[in-house]
């Protein structure tokens, strides 16, 4: 039993290994279990500036938006660009559901998810520290040739 586990862990680990990650050009789908996937062709188009304005306007909605992705330690934000000014300025929106190495730092891209406005009365917002005023659960993503 022990040895047939160990070789299916083998098995998809070879498999991962060798599945192509390039997302250039196409849409790929990057989901956590609490980022339902949608059609992105039903997404409002939003600015990324607007939807960081006024992020109760679109609490709960299935937006599209563009911009340039910055992630790391602490870091999962799409900013208005490229480039960008300051990944530390805080002039985007957190983002949940993928991986932040899964976009090259200031990747041009397309996302479309759900938004998740933090409450205008609130202490503190979205994301890490709750820095941020709106979250975006992403369930697709696309880069962009820029």
């Amino acid at each position: 039993m022990k040895v047939a586990t160990l070789g299916m862990i083998v098995a998809m680990s070879v498999l991962l290994a060798c599945t192509d990650a390039s997302v250039v050009g196409r849409d790929a789908s990057f989901n956590s279990f609490a980022c339902p996937g949608f059609n992105p062709a039903r997404a409002l188009p939003v600015a990324l500036e607007e939807l960081r304005a006024h992020p109760v306007r679109f609490q709960g909605r299935l937006v599209k938006v563009r911009g340039a992705y910055v992630g790391g330690w602490e870091m999962s934000a799409p900013h208005p660009g490229p480039p960008v000014r300051d990944p530390w300025a805080a002039d985007g929106i957190w983002v949940e559901g993928i991986a932040p190495v899964t976009l090259p730092t200031e990747q041009a891209f397309e996302m479309t998810g759900i938004v998740s406005a933090a409450r205008p009365d609130a202490v503190s917002g979205k994301g890490h520290l709750g820095q941020w005023p709106a979250e975006l659960c992403v369930s697709s993503v696309r880069r962009l040739q820029e």
